[in-house]
């Protein structure tokens, strides 16, 4: 359903606050998303089911009569179809929201605990060399617990360099890049960004997949990429940091939207050079409503070289999106502070486990001349999307290797093949994923949010122990 409001940030903020109040305990809804017009919002399917449940409301009449008590001046349907070529021109979930247009959230960032505070001050003298507090929620016990994760490196003898996981390396499969200095440019060059091992695939082939900053959605591939490696201790309003900070970021250019149907030819053409430039994780922070058998093919063929693949739920749309409706992959949905589901993110049996995704920092991508580096943080953390979640998995993950050693992990797998890594990996990080706010037993959010620290804690199994997944478009695999 979408909702005209009144015009003004006052009255956009009373109707978020009702709907949140309305929601409860059971999800986290930090922002409205902007839909086809002036003031006029998408409620997304979960936030809408759930809506009917609590109430309960019996008929659409009812729904309809709940918003308007809200504050909302009418409410519509927004058929699929409508829904889809929003997105497509980057009018649905445009971080800074679509030309003539805002996007409406909560004025306040989450408060720090007293528990939060306690933890990450004890922890600090055994923080890698350079890493200052405070950090941002998504990073600390009420996300998915990435600084314990780093004192646990920072505390091991072999693991004491100030960033031993600098040599992963992430495929990134997204819009390009753009320079920013949480990203390590600096005078036109990145030790974090691999250029030269990139590949543009769209809207032709070349060498440099720098982001063209074409109408969709400018800038999302810097704003994850930074979201896995950001590294940056003087960055405006205080420390900015990826999951891995400094890890190799491998861009490859697929697109403008993250509405993917049209381009699943160049992701599994990026997939399939991920896997021959030797990269170790395969970020895909896109969705596309369709299957496609090349890209299924590519899954299949990263799986067994054992590249770990993290693919987005999908927001907005309540049904989880391609490729992270295959098997083979990890599909992020998207929880907001302390473990509460995001309104927001789809959900379902396709989901194997939830990431940080609403209230997010983030960089703010700039397009800017080759060598001039952007520096700006946005000034409120208004970042949503299981894009963030994904981008939380892929850095986990980068961690994990790092943690056993790569080639370590090859050798002790070598028997029975490689694709254990991406399968270890998965069983691992689910059977150690700190329980989310939603009722046991429930299917819909996977086996709970990531905990990098508990991940990292995690015994190896031994070679030939773990189970094969089927092939990533045989069919939903409730094993893998």
């Amino acid at each position: 359903m979408t909702v005209q409001l009144a015009p003004g940030q006052a009255s956009q903020q009373r109707f978020l606050r009702n709907l949140q109040a309305a929601l409860g305990e059971n999800a986290s809804l930090g922002s409205l998303t902007t839909g086809p017009g002036e003031d006029v919002f998408v409620i997304p399917g979960a936030a809408e089911s759930l809506l009917r449940s609590a109430m309960p409301l019996d008929s659409d009449d009812a729904l309809r009569d709940l918003l308007v008590s809200f504050g909302a001046l009418s409410v519509n349907t927004l058929f699929a179809q409508a829904l889809f070529a929003l997105m497509y021109r980057g009018a649905v979930v445009l971080p800074a929201g679509p030309v003539g247009s805002r996007k409406i959230t909560q004025v306040h960032a989450p408060a720090r605990t007293s528990l939060t505070d306690a933890v990450e001050d004890a922890g600090a003298a055994l923080l890698p060399k350079d890493f200052q507090g405070p950090f941002d929620w998504n990073l600390g016990p009420r996300g998915a617990n990435v600084v314990a994760a780093w004192q646990l490196f920072a505390a091991h003898p072999s693991h004491s360099a100030q960033l031993p996981w600098k040599d992963i390396r992430v495929a990134h499969i997204d819009t390009g890049y753009t320079e920013h200095a949480a990203l390590g440019w600096q005078a036109g060059t990145s030790m974090t960004v691999d250029v030269l091992r990139g590949t543009e695939y769209w809207p032709q082939r070349d060498d440099d997949p720098r982001d063209d900053w074409l109408p969709g959605f400018p800038g999302h591939g810097t704003r994850i990429s930074a979201a896995i490696a950001g590294f940056m201790p003087g960055a405006p309003g205080g420390p900015f940091y990826g999951v891995a900070p400094g890890v190799q970021i491998v861009p490859y250019r697929v697109t403008d939207s993250v509405i993917v149907d049209h381009v699943q030819f160049a992701i599994a053409d990026a997939i399939r050079e991920a896997i021959a430039d030797d990269c170790h994780i395969v970020n895909i922070s896109l969705g596309a409503l369709r299957a496609d058998s090349g890209v299924a093919d590519a899954l299949d063929q990263a799986y067994e070289h054992g590249v770990i693949v993290c693919c987005a739920a999908g927001q907005v749309w309540p049904r989880v999106v391609y490729p992270g409706r295959f098997n083979r992959c990890v599909t992020m949905g998207g929880v907001g502070p302390d473990f509460k589901p995001w309104a927001s993110a789809a959900t379902g049996r396709h989901v194997d486990l939830c990431g940080p995704a609403d209230v997010i920092r983030r960089v703010k991508a700039e397009n800017r001349a080759p060598g001039d580096a952007a520096r700006e943080i946005f000034p409120k953390a208004d970042g949503d999307g299981t894009s963030y979640a994904t981008a939380a998995c892929s850095g986990i993950a980068a961690l994990w290797l790092a943690w056993h050693g790569v080639d370590a992990l090859r050798a002790r797998y070598a028997v029975s093949g490689r694709w254990q890594l991406p399968a270890v990996f998965k069983s691992l990080a689910r059977a150690s994923a700190t329980p989310g706010r939603w009722n046991a037993g429930s299917d819909r959010y996977g086996s709970g949010v990531l905990n990098a620290a508990a991940l990292l804690a995690q015994a190896l199994p031994v070679d030939g122990v773990t189970a094969k997944a089927a092939e990533a478009d045989a069919g939903f695999d409730p094993n893998d």
